[in-house]
């Protein structure tokens, strides 16, 4: 006897519910919350990381000009400058900066086995002129790849003691650029065309100065300025050797806020000064700062490393009496003085 069996349905399965246009755009509503509130996070996530990278490079050019000292008995020059144009210490035109000097002590040593310190820096190949170490590039401003300024003629503004002043073209050859400079000193002797402006061989009151050449069969054998760490009457710990360079924004790699760093000739592109006249750049917009002056493009901050080996950070708005005691070499600290006017273009 057949039996019957009940007939079971299959279950209705229920369709997925999509999401209505309202849910959707609060759930893209919500992502742009979240990325709203990150962002700014990951911003300054990334500028401490390229400030600390900066401090790192500025660690590193200082070892390396204190390994100079110790190997040399002296700090590198910023480069050969006479006194005058006409003395028996004229024999100097663009022979390299600092900056080639302390290659071998940055392990470039195959960079600085191109480099003749005696010879014209135009007279070196463009491979050589436009080599940079990336300890050299700011990375808060560029990368290597775009440090490298081509040749080219540009004006500059020359300004005479007597106040007159006239505009005359510089013809520059290619080269590499940076974003750290020398500590020249401050505004001492003025910036005249006499033997005494801060800029002339052997006036500067910082830690790399100009220096008079030494001079042998018409051309420079050596430098006769020459720092020692016993000069440092204020101390390795108060006195700059470098920092990073004020360049305003739209200037990277243009003469002459940021020329090319090895030709001794331009003194903006490897070195700056500091103090009453010239003070800490507030930030790459300031346009209030001279060619000479010390800034970064770090956030309230411009970093530095001293005559002892330490970085240190210093406030934008640093007075510029202590900023001049920092780059006066033996100045006895801060004094009160009165506010010299701002430094003019030099050679």
């Amino acid at each position: 006897m057949a039996t019957h069996g009940r007939v079971r349905s299959a279950p209705s399965e229920v369709a997925p519910q999509a999401f209505t246009l309202v849910e959707l755009l609060v759930v893209i509503a919500l992502i742009g919350v979240l990325v709203a509130l990150l962002l700014p996070a990951v911003q300054a996530a990334r500028e401490s990381a390229r400030a600390a990278q900066c401090r790192n490079h500025l660690r590193q050019i200082g070892l390396a000009v204190l390994q100079f000292e110790g190997s040399q008995q002296s700090f590198p020059p910023a480069r050969l400058r006479a006194r005058d144009d006409y003395g028996d210490q004229a024999c100097e035109t663009t022979q390299p900066s600092w900056i080639a000097r302390v290659l071998p002590f940055l392990e470039q040593q195959g960079a600085a086995a191109a480099w003749n310190v005696n010879e014209r820096f135009e007279n070196h190949p463009a491979e050589v002129r436009e080599f940079v170490p990336p300890v050299f590039v700011c990375p808060a401003r560029r990368t290597v790849a775009e440090a490298v300024i081509a040749s080219g003629t540009f004006a500059q503004n020359v300004v005479f003691p007597c106040g007159c002043n006239y505009t005359e073209m510089i013809r520059l050859e290619s080269g590499g650029v940076g974003d750290y400079g020398g500590n020249h000193g401050d505004f001492t002797g003025g910036s005249g065309a006499d033997e005494g402006a801060y800029w002339r061989g052997g006036n500067g009151t910082g830690v790399l100065i100009s220096s008079r050449p030494s001079c042998r069969h018409d051309g420079p054998d050596g430098w006769l300025d020459k720092v020692r760490h016993k000069d440092l009457l204020d101390g390795a710990s108060a006195t700059v050797l470098a920092g990073e360079m004020h360049i305003p924004e739209g200037r990277l790699a243009q003469a002459p806020e940021n020329g090319p760093m090895y030709n001794g000739r331009d003194l903006p592109a490897f070195a700056r000064i500091g103090g009453p006249g010239i003070s800490l750049a507030r930030g790459p917009r300031d346009q209030s700062v001279p060619t000479l002056g010390f800034g970064s493009w770090h956030a309230n901050q411009c970093p530095f490393v001293f005559a002892d080996g330490a970085v240190r950070s210093l406030d934008n708005f640093l007075d510029a009496r202590v900023l001049r005691a920092f780059c006066h070499r033996s100045d006895g600290g801060v004094e009160s003085e009165q506010q010299p006017s701002a430094p003019g273009d030099v050679k």
